[in-house]
């Protein structure tokens, strides 16, 4: 009898996914919504730890150190990367209201009142910059040149918004030659999930005497998966021929091109699966570039839909922690659209849509159930 493994099933990693995305966003939130509540960078990096510390107490052994070390260092980044970002635009928003600060009406009587000198407010803390804008802010906005002034700071805060927003966790790598990368801390955390799945039914099937094995073939192969596709395979590290066809090392595949286990059967988002070989067989059906390609891109624009979900729920979740109420239902409208779009592409591709791959948090599984 023939055996297949199929590989592990697409919602195998759904879990660790969704563990190290909230924790991400919780993250960011507690970024966010201390510097709208000027709470002290220890307080900030005190909440931070509790939240990587449960996270990281819920993901597997396998990939648990990474993870929590991943998100401290991305913490410390995005925290970083945020304020300072806030202080220079708000810096420049203070040289702003200096130059106009004689010319609004009553606004230079208000600065005489709190004895603000705008020159040392420069290069001060973001939550007493922030102070500063929101004193002056009501006289802005009763002259016409000072509300477009106040529309333009608000823009610039919301895209500092977006940008932390769509910035992921990542994790150091190191290749198969000795050279570092960076890799999502989301993708590896699949990775690790199908690993671990696959190599349980890899184990079934050496228990069985099964020597060689086929990979599966399908037109939409990533770049790292298709030039491991169809081909033929041993499962005790053996090399040489069979039938006239050439086999190697099943492990060669399953670490990919890089060496780092992100290779066909276990990388990400992989659907390949192993075919036991039985005399005579041949390879499965193999696939032209074009094909490929063609299908490829699908698979690609998927991605890029579920990002952009993910992002905007993230921003929605920003832009309420810093009081914008006006973005969060604007954004809340746009993801919603924007899944809608997703699974008519799906669909229309005949392709499977997953909602889990577009989770921001933990509390959208909560309220899935």
């Amino acid at each position: 009898m023939v055996r297949t493994i199929s590989s592990p099933k697409e919602n195998i990693a759904e879990r660790p996914l969704t563990i190290v995305q909230d924790a991400q966003t919780r993250i960011k939130e507690t970024i966010v919504e201390g510097y709208y509540q000027n709470l002290s960078k220890a307080e900030i990096e005190k909440r931070i730890a509790v939240i990587i510390q449960e996270a990281s107490g819920k993901l597997p052994d396998s990939i648990r150190e990474s993870a929590r070390m991943s998100l401290a260092i991305n913490a410390q980044k995005w925290h970083y990367l945020y304020t300072e970002s806030m202080k220079v635009l708000n810096a420049s928003m203070i040289r702003t209201l200096a130059k106009w600060e004689n010319t609004i009406p009553g606004m230079r009587v208000e600065a005489k009142t709190y004895s603000i000198n705008l020159a040392e407010m420069i290069g001060a803390e973001t939550n007493v910059q922030k102070d500063v804008i929101d004193r002056f802010r009501p006289f802005l906005t009763k002259d016409d040149a000072g509300l477009a002034i106040i529309k333009n700071y608000e823009k610039r805060v919301k895209d500092q918004i977006k940008v932390l927003a769509s910035d992921p966790a990542n994790l150091q790598r190191i290749d198969k030659n000795g050279k570092p990368y960076k890799v999502n801390l989301r993708n590896f955390s699949e990775m690790q999930a199908r690993y671990e799945a696959n190599q349980e039914d890899i184990k079934r099937l050496e228990s069985d005497g099964v020597k060689l094995v086929w990979t599966s073939s399908h037109p939409d192969a990533s770049p790292r998966c298709a030039p491991y596709q169809g081909r033929l395979y041993s499962m005790d590290g053996s090399s040489g021929s069979i039938d006239g066809i050439k086999y190697t090392p099943l492990d060669e595949a399953l670490l990919g091109p890089r060496g780092d286990g992100n290779g066909i059967i276990n990388g990400y988002n992989c659907r390949h699966r192993l075919i036991e070989y039985t005399p005579k067989s041949g390879p499965p059906k193999e696939y032209d570039k074009a094909t490929i390609n063609r299908e490829n891109a699908i698979n690609n624009r998927q991605r890029q839909y579920e990002r952009g979900i993910r992002n905007l729920k993230i921003q929605e979740r920003l832009a309420q922690k810093s009081g914008d109420e006006e973005s969060v239902h604007a954004l809340q409208s746009e993801w919603k659209k924007l899944t809608k779009a997703y699974e008519r592409y799906s669909l229309r591709n005949q392709r499977a849509y997953y909602p889990w791959r577009t989770r921001a948090t933990n509390e959208e599984v909560e309220t899935s159930v």
